[in-house]
């Protein structure tokens, strides 16, 4: 199962639609979004998912301001911020399994397993923060990768159980990797 998870993340990873060349080709945002920036809208159309993109950034006043650097650095704490409401979610999860006689082995296991997962994801995602804001956008690209296998491999074992925020920090980490790698020379 580890192997169709990650053939499946190489095939979004690496698929065409990720590619610069053909990140221009893809419709642009329709005009009707609020209070976005011209960077905004520029980082958000790298995207596979522009409209969740803006609205991500749109909750975060800094990206009125930011610059596409900016961008990242936002999309990464909200990443971040994610990660640990996600880690508080499982714990209390956990806690609660662990506390009931007719809870499973294998589901107090699971739990246990995509807690240690994005647990693990946050510091890379918080390294990736530090080193985009040194400019050393190869190192934070690199350091964004790691943590990208929390959201789909807790999806694979708890199904739709947090699947929003599975979703939306998959989607969030992938925000700030095509950012930043528009930012790559």
């Amino acid at each position: 199962m580890g192997a169709a998870v990650l053939l499946l993340l190489c095939n979004v990873l690496f698929h065409p639609s990720f590619s610069s060349a053909t990140a221009t080709e893809r419709p642009l945002l329709a005009p009707a979004v609020k209070s976005t920036t011209m960077a905004m809208e520029k980082a958000c159309n790298l995207t596979l998912d522009p409209n969740f993109c803006l609205v991500s950034l749109q909750a975060d006043p800094r990206s009125r301001s930011a610059d596409l650097s900016g961008l990242a650095a936002v999309a990464l704490d909200l990443a971040v911020a994610n990660a640990t409401s996600t880690i508080a979610k499982l714990s209390d999860l956990r806690a609660s399994a662990s506390g009931s006689s007719s809870a499973k082995p294998s589901t107090r296991n699971k739990l246990e397993a995509c807690l240690i997962l994005y647990r693990n994801a946050v510091p890379p995602l918080r390294l990736a923060a530090e080193f985009l804001a040194e400019e050393h956008v190869e190192v934070a690209r690199a350091m964004m990768e790691a943590p990208v296998f929390a959201p789909g491999s807790c999806g694979q074992l708890l199904g739709r159980v947090l699947a929003k925020e599975n979703d939306d920090l998959f989607n969030l980490m992938l925000i700030s990797r095509r950012i930043a790698e528009a930012l790559t020379p």
